[in-house]
């Protein structure tokens, strides 16, 4: 297609793509799911038809205390949406609104604003439940030890609760499979020490390097996910609510029920529309994090660019717009840039693992295989240090490409790379 009418999502804005620069696109974008004629009803129907498992009216009875694990402000959710008809399966069951607890569960992530918490949980937090917001180094209850050796912590307080449902949206996740599911109770309300020892299963234990497994859209023999799901096990939770969205924050579907098999059905689905066949890899890329809160952070940006980087072609050019408006995410992750090739910074990680050094080593395989030209609101001599190149605009990144490449290939243009996984042939 020609490159006019081409918009990026960046930050709460958009940016056009700059005519007059290639005489044709290639475009990937998600295939348009079908919507239900009606959003609230889809909803009800699925909460109230679960998969796997009873209704939760029925699986909660009079006097249970019920924890509901919601999303934190790095991954809408629709929490808004879905909570007032969980609410409604716990009010069938008799339980007053003063015994249920939303449990942000922020994994390590920062704490959110009392505005952030209003927007995310919406009308229904003046209803009388109670709000509070998980933390990775608060009070822990022990639940055992996975086979693979990871200590499960979850939040004491959560686990005070008769009832535990976890909430979120399924998207591809760059090492775990899937987002959603399971991840919002470990690392989403876990201790650190949990948060660090499975997301640390991303490694191969038979020699240096990522396991094969551990990548976007992989469930099944995916070590991260295999470990975390046998943690979460070991909680029990009583019920699963997980939205399906498009890149517009639009619900085209909603699955509920057991906790893994609801969850995993809604992959399978998610996949569908959002895993996208290739001919081939590009030697010039141009892709969008997807807009907030997307590219609210590099951490959270990254996994856009992983999802491009499969597009790319070895040695070839591949220009990210993330505002990242928090900036990097962590104060534990830019440290890590102090190597310079990613073997050091794995050998340093296996030595004295944190969660964010590995997003650091995840970035740095990317940005020394191909050339990478970061639009955002970085400070350039931050992101050079993160082997990229900074470019103010989107039409200096696309000029630095043609210096780098001699001339301007037809580009692969991915407006929202944080939803869509390029599956590339051959």
């Amino acid at each position: 297609m020609k490159d006019p009418g081409v918009v990026l999502h960046y930050g709460r804005g958009s940016l056009p793509l700059p005519a007059g620069n290639f005489p044709r696109v290639d475009l990937l974008a998600a295939k348009l799911p079908q919507f239900p004629p009606s959003e609230a009803g889809h909803i009800a129907r699925r909460i109230a038809r679960p998969a796997g498992a009873l209704p939760l009216s029925r699986l909660a009875r009079r006097g249970d205390r019920v924890a509901i694990a919601i999303s934190d402000v790095t991954r809408y959710s629709a929490t808004e949406k879905i909570l007032p008809f969980l609410l409604r399966e716990t009010d069938a069951a008799g339980i007053p609104r003063d015994r249920v607890t939303l449990y942000i569960a922020r994994g390590t992530h920062r704490t959110m604003t009392e505005t952030e918490v209003r927007e995310a949980v919406g009308p229904e937090i003046d209803s009388g439940i109670r709000v509070e917001q998980s933390d990775p180094d608060g009070d822990h209850a022990t639940l055992g030890t996975t086979s693979r050796g990871t200590n499960v912590l979850v939040s004491r307080r959560l686990m005070e609760h008769d009832r535990i449902v976890l909430t979120g949206t399924i998207s591809f996740h760059y090492f775990a499979g899937f987002g959603g599911g399971r991840k919002a109770l470990v690392p989403g309300c876990a201790g650190r020490e949990t948060a660090h020892q499975t997301h640390f299963r991303i490694f191969r234990t038979d020699g240096p390097g990522k396991h094969p497994m551990a990548r976007p859209g992989i469930l099944a023999g995916n070590p991260v996910h295999e470990d975390i799901v046998e943690a979460v096990s070991m909680a029990t939770p009583t019920f699963l609510v997980n939205t399906l969205l498009t890149p517009g924050k639009r619900l085209f579907d909603v699955v509920a029920g057991h906790w893994q098999k609801a969850h995993e059905e809604g992959c399978a689905r998610y996949a569908k529309h959002f895993r996208m066949r290739i001919a081939k890899r590009y030697p010039l890329v141009i892709a969008s994090a997807g807009g907030f809160p997307k590219d609210i952070n590099l951490i959270q940006s990254h996994k856009a660019l992983d999802n491009a980087f499969l597009a790319t072609e070895p040695g070839g050019v591949l220009i990210l717009l993330a505002e990242c408006p928090d900036g990097f995410g962590s104060p534990h992750f830019f440290p890590w840039f102090r190597h310079k090739d990613p073997d050091a910074l794995e050998r340093e990680l296996r030595a004295n693992y944190q969660i964010y050094g590995q997003t650091a080593h995840a970035v740095l395989t990317k940005t020394r295989a191909c050339r990478v030209i970061l639009v955002s609101s970085l400070p350039p001599e931050d992101v050079e240090t993160m082997w990229m190149i900074p470019a103010p605009s989107l039409a200096e990144a696309i000029r630095t490409a043609k210096a780098i490449l001699g001339e301007l290939p037809v580009p692969l243009v991915i407006p929202d790379a944080g939803y869509v996984l390029p599956d590339p042939a051959g």
